[in-house]
């Protein structure tokens, strides 16, 4: 890593666990603030995530210069990213019991999460604003127009001589219209913009090798996944630093077994350094 790193307490301090973890200081990683028993447990988690992961983790996915969401035609080429769309994926937990899995959905105790980064371009991110915000901003504009409009005098008064409840019932009527509005539009989006762009995970080029291996988007269960936009990628975190192959391969070679002598030999030698010291 970039930054240095030392925390004699820590049992994965300064090997590839830590690089895989890459944080920017001690202080910040969630390691630090556990006992050597729950590290090595955190540490066998992290080979289960490395042993889920293709050859070089997601490095080539948020490295690539090309838009990851775009749909082009034969003719045509991806547009060049400008940015990130961000959100996270999970994998049911290989140690969980077969009758506690939920088969592509997001359970907690059951999963390992991890972030990932796709370059986007600027169209992209137009067309997915638009489809996250406008359906939601017709409805609540239907829905506020009810308001107003039994919130007038006249109009209140006229409702009320057909009774006192005449009122709400119109604003409710205007309500339900603004969420059927909402879900029409957002329908009618999706299907446009679906002809000119991949929304989700099973059609993303740059997600199949992870889709494959059993990861899956944290979230909607409309098969979409949330996007939210960055201008730089993340700067640390779980596979969020360059270089991803070199750890992740001696993390598989350790396997899960070795992750408990990776953890004694750590801390050997930082009692040996401190005594020297």
């Amino acid at each position: 890593m970039e930054n240095e790193l030392y925390n004699p307490d820590c049992a994965f301090c300064g090997t590839p666990y830590c690089a895989l973890l890459n944080q920017k200081n001690c202080s910040k990683c969630y390691m630090s603030k556990l006992d050597t028993g729950e590290q090595i447990k955190a540490g066998e988690d992290l080979f289960f995530i490395a042993d889920a992961l293709p050859e070089n983790g997601v490095e080539d996915i948020m490295n690539s210069e090309d838009c990851a969401l775009c749909r082009p035609g034969e003719d045509e080429i991806p547009g060049k990213a400008t940015r990130y769309a961000q959100f996270d994926m999970g994998h049911i937990h290989p140690l969980v019991p077969a009758g506690e899995k939920e088969n592509g959905k997001y359970k907690r105790a059951a999963s390992m999460v991890i972030p990932v980064q796709l370059p986007v371009c600027d169209d992209c991110r137009k067309k997915l604003n638009l489809l996250y915000y406008l359906p939601l901003g017709l409805g609540v504009l239907t829905a506020a127009l009810g308001l107003i409009l039994t919130s007038l005098e006249p109009v209140r008064l006229t409702l009320t001589r057909y009774g006192r409840i005449i009122p709400f019932l119109v604003l409710l009527i205007f309500v339900c219209f603004g969420v059927i509005i909402a879900a029409i539009a957002r329908r009618a989006l999706r299907i446009r913009i679906e002809r000119s762009m991949n929304t989700r995970a099973k059609r993303i080029p740059a997600l199949a090798e992870l889709v494959k291996r059993g990861w899956f988007p944290i979230g909607r269960k409309d098969g979409m996944i949330s996007f939210s936009f960055t201008k730089e990628k993340l700067d640390s975190g779980i596979l969020t630093g360059n270089n991803q192959t070199e750890p992740l391969e001696k993390i598989r070679s350790f396997g899960k077994e070795g992750v408990a002598l990776v953890a004694e030999n750590t801390l050997r030698k930082a009692e040996k350094q401190q005594s020297e010291e």
